[in-house]
């Protein structure tokens, strides 16, 4: 018996002790993930020759008009989330996904043709209404997949609009990206924090379904745009363009903040735990003191609170995301220019010996403890 099965098998019997179910437990098939890979490349590739059927015929002659584009587009996402709600096999799920992709191309294309390709992609407000377009879509259609990758979208599409209205126009607007990108690390990382925190109530309200894969979502752009902010920047655009000096200023901000957000999610570990006021003050300075050391390494700060969450949940796919940032983040932020490899090498030494240190006290705490 496989460990996810014996797993469940010892939960129903711990559930069934206390009274809160009944019965034998729920048999179910476990599909083997070769089989589940097939069936995915089956979806997949019936939805191939189904859109080349589309595009040899529709789109072709469609090409020239954006509104039929525009209303091809939704057609296919109309029939992608019938498909989501009137079947629930691997293969349909698959061509459904691709179906849904495809068809918001042809959409978003489609519009933006009819408006005006580079006026409306260089408007704020463009990407606004993608993002309110991958809201509604991660609303409505039913998987999990397809929420997650909705999510995503409308990350992109709040980035966009983000990045147009700080940047202005300015010369270096791709280095200006550290900037925009920056004050979105922290928004995400305190939502994917309030949603760990506030979990429980949300399955018990019934939200969790359609409110975790936008979390996972949430985590994946937090730790992509912190390994960014931390990799990308030029040491020597001041010398150009004063204003240009915010940009050395981005990692620090996005450090700082997400800095807070993990000290304020330390700070409610321990009250859930219910650690003495001592216990609370030593976590906290320990926090504070390694983002301090960490600030201008936003992706190494975001990656430890991706490990805490992912132990506050138990959930495996955060902790390897965590971990892997964690260590990207490191190698990123030893390579990066902003600042001097001496300086990099101290904080990188005093952030470990701080973490070592660290592990003392609590291992020495709960021994005194034990034994108090």
């Amino acid at each position: 018996m496989s460990t996810a099965l014996q797993t469940e098998r010892r939960l129903w019997q711990e559930l069934a002790a206390r009274g809160d179910v009944q019965g034998e437990q729920p048999q179910h098939t476990h599909t083997p993930w070769a089989v589940r890979c097939l069936m995915g490349a089956a979806g997949w590739l019936g939805a191939l020759f189904f859109q080349l059927f589309l595009v040899g015929t529709v789109f072709v002659a469609a090409r020239e008009n954006a509104a039929a584009m525009v209303v091809t587009g939704l057609a296919m996402i109309a029939l992608a989330a019938l498909l989501y709600w009137r079947s629930s096999g691997i293969a349909a799920g698959q061509f459904a996904l691709a179906v849904s992709l495809s068809g918001q191309g042809l959409a978003v294309y489609g519009m933006t043709q009819a408006l005006g390709f580079t006026r409306v992609t260089d408007s704020a407000g463009f990407w606004m209404g993608l993002a309110l377009f991958e809201a509604v879509l991660a609303w409505l259609v039913p998987n999990r997949l397809h929420r997650l990758l909705s999510g995503l979208g409308v990350w992109v599409g709040l980035a966009g609009a983000v990045h147009i209205v700080l940047a202005g126009g300015a010369w270096h607007e791709w280095l200006m990206l550290t900037w925009s990108l920056g004050w979105l690390v922290p928004v995400a990382c305190a939502l994917v924090t309030g949603f760990t925190l506030a979990e429980a109530r949300l399955c018990a309200a019934g939200r969790h379904t359609v409110l975790e894969p936008l979390a996972d979502a949430t985590l994946l752009f937090a730790l992509a745009v912190a390994l960014v902010v931390t990799g990308m920047s030029h040491p020597l655009a001041w010398l150009a363009d004063p204003e240009a000096g915010q940009l050395s200023a981005a990692h620090w901000i996005a450090g700082g903040l997400a800095t807070l957000v993990l000290a304020g999610f330390a700070l409610a570990e321990c009250r859930r735990l219910a650690v003495g006021a001592a216990m609370q003050g030593g976590v906290l300075v320990g926090v504070i003191a390694f983002g301090a050391l960490m600030a201008a390494a936003p992706a190494v700060v975001a990656g430890v609170l991706a490990l805490g969450l992912a132990l506050r949940r138990a959930s495996m796919p955060w902790l390897g995301l965590g971990v892997a940032t964690i260590a990207i983040g490191f190698i990123w932020y030893y390579t990066a220019l902003h600042w001097t490899l001496l300086a990099k090498s101290a904080t990188l030494a005093a952030a470990g010996v701080l973490l070592l240190a660290g592990r003392y006290w609590l291992l020495r705490s709960r021994t005194g403890r034990e034994f108090a």
